[in-house]
C-alpha cells in the first residue's frame, strides 16, 4: 500500500505517450553520471566556493551509500517491465528512488552550500526540477509514486547533512562517505554500484586529503583549459569504468581514480605559465 501502485498507474495513464521522451531527458538530470559532470563543472568553475561544492560531493556520496544500502535492505522490487516506456535495464530493486534522492541531496544541497535557499525563485525552481525528476521515474515506469516520496524525504535528511557538514570539511564529509559505504558493499549485490560507493568514497577522501590550495584561474584560456582538460578526463575515466565492471576490485579503482581526479584537478590551477598570458579571468 505504501508504494501507492494505484496512484503511480493514474500518473502514467496521465501522460500521453508524445510527452514521454521529454520526461525522458527529465529523469536524466537525477542520474548519477549527469549530476557528476554537473558538479564537477561547478566545483573547478566556481573559484570561492570550491570548498563547499566539494562538501556536497562528499554528502552526495554518502547519498549513494545510503540508497543502495536502503534499496538492498527492503529488497522491494520495482515495477513489472511490461509498464516502462523508455529502454531502460536498472537494478532490480527500486525502494527508495535513487533518482529523487540524487535530485533532491544535489540541487537542494547546492543551494544550502552556496546560501541561496532564500532566494524564493530559486527555491521554487530547485523544488519543481526535483519535483519532475521524481515524477520522471513514475510516468517512464520504473518507479512506483511511493518509492519517489520516501526518496524525497532521505534527499532532505541529505540537504540537512550538508548545512551541517559545511563547518567540517570535505575530508571530514568524504571519511563519513567510507564509513556510510561499509553496510552498502555488504548489502549490495551488484558490483557495479558497490564499487561506485566504495571506491568513489575512497578515492574523493584521497583526494580532499590530498589537494592543495588552488589558486584562482589567471586567464579565461586557462580555465577553458581546465575545464575541458576535466571534461575529457571524466569521460575517459567513466568509459574505463564501463569497461572492467562487473569485476568489483578493477572497478572500485576505477571509480576511485575517476574521483580523485575530479577533486585534485583545480590543484593544476597556476602550473603552467603559458595559460597566464591571457586576459584575466572573470
Amino acid at each position: 500500500m505504501f508504494r501507492l501502485v494505484a496512484a503511480s498507474e493514474a500518473i502514467r495513464r496521465s501522460v500521453p505517450d508524445e510527452l514521454v521522451p521529454v520526461f525522458g531527458v527529465l529523469t536524466v538530470l537525477g542520474s548519477a553520471k549527469f549530476l557528476m559532470v554537473a558538479l564537477s563543472l561547478a566545483y573547478w568553475n566556481d573559484q570561492s566556493r570550491r570548498r563547499e561544492l566539494l562538501t556536497v560531493v562528499g554528502v552526495a556520496f554518502v547519498a549513494v551509500s545510503l540508497t543502495l544500502a536502503l534499496k538492498y535492505w527492503f529488497g522491494l522490487p520495482r515495477p513489472p517491465a511490461a509498464v516502462r516506456r523508455i529502454a531502460a535495464d536498472p537494478s532490480p530493486v527500486g525502494f527508495p528512488s535513487g533518482h529523487a534522492i540524487a535530485a533532491t541531496t544535489v540541487y537542494g544541497g547546492t543551494l544550502v552550500a552556496l546560501d541561496r535557499y532564500r532566494d524564493p525563485k530559486l527555491l521554487a525552481g530547485a523544488g519543481v526540477l526535483v519535483t519532475l525528476v521524481g515524477l520522471s521515474r513514475v510516468v517512464v515506469g520504473v518507479h512506483y509514486l511511493g518509492d519517489v516520496l520516501a526518496g524525497f524525504a532521505v534527499g532532505l535528511a541529505m540537504v540537512g547533512v550538508v548545512a551541517v557538514a559545511l563547518d567540517r570539511g570535505p575530508s571530514v564529509v568524504f571519511g563519513l562517505a567510507v564509513v556510510c559505504a561499509v553496510p552498502a558493499v555488504i548489502l549490495t549485490t551488484d558490483p557495479g554500484d558497490a564499487a561506485l560507493a566504495g571506491g568513489g568514497s575512497i578515492g574523493g577522501l584521497a583526494g580532499s586529503l590530498w589537494r592543495t590550495r588552488a589558486e584562482r584561474f589567471r586567464s579565461r584560456v586557462e580555465r577553458a583549459a581546465v575545464t575541458v582538460g576535466g571534461v575529457a578526463f571524466v569521460a575517459v575515466a567513466i568509459a574505463v569504468v564501463e569497461t572492467v565492471e562487473p569485476a568489483l576490485v578493477p572497478t572500485a579503482v576505477a571509480n576511485a581514480g575517476l574521483v580523485v581526479g575530479i577533486v585534485a584537478l583545480p590543484a593544476l590551477v597556476g602550473r603552467f605559465d603559458g595559460f597566464g598570458s591571457a586576459s584575466a579571468a572573470d
